[in-house]
């Protein structure tokens, strides 16, 4: 119990510090053409305080905290010498580099996105464990193979605008996005097992 309550404490600190480095709501305006052709302004923003206490809200609801600990996360990470307090450096480097001051300009776009995010987390979790008990070097064989298949896929021809489009739309994430996050499991890995 101490221990999600800790989690839970770094995490609400952890967004309500984000949220308070976060510019001010500020209206963004939209123009949208109407039936007679006129453009119609819409003015829209984010709120990141109502973004995050929905997401806490969820957090608590989906008893997130607890299915990370009951799937024995936070145990491998201090296992591998890994501990939340380890974060706190991490979160002091962003705001002293203009990370966090970045994200601000970025809120209305990727904020929305946090309540979806964490909704899918207790889908995502078990997935978490598993892939954290896989041996390193399968992380980085996937990756490798992920950059391999993105090849393949390029070396197709490129005879029509669908298979053109179809080509890009695998290749990107196999070039990129995979190898990049079977990497990241792998080195995780490498160092809970």
């Amino acid at each position: 119990e101490t221990r999600t309550m800790g989690c839970a404490r770094l995490l609400a600190a952890a967004l309500l510090a984000t949220a308070s480095a976060l510019r001010a709501p500020g209206p963004t305006a939209l123009t949208l053409r109407s039936a007679a052709s006129r453009p119609a302004t819409v003015m829209m923003a984010t709120d990141p305080y109502t973004t995050i206490a929905t997401t806490l809200e969820l957090v608590e609801e989906k008893r997130l905290l607890t299915k990370v600990a009951e799937l024995g996360l936070l145990t491998k990470l201090e296992k591998a010498g890994l501990k939340l307090s380890d974060v706190e450096p991490v979160l002091v480097w962003a705001e002293e580099n203009g990370v966090v001051g970045a994200l601000g300009e970025l809120q209305d776009d990727f904020l929305p996105l946090l309540p979806l995010l964490v909704s899918a987390a207790p889908l995502a979790l078990p997935l978490v464990g598993a892939a954290i008990s896989v041996p390193a070097v399968v992380h980085f064989g996937l990756a490798a193979a992920s950059v391999g298949g993105a090849v393949v896929v390029t070396s197709l021809p490129d005879d029509s605008v669908t298979s053109v489009a179809l080509q890009t739309f695998l290749a990107i994430p196999l070039a990129t996005l995979f190898p990049a996050l079977f990497v990241g499991a792998g080195v995780v890995s490498s160092k809970l097992n």
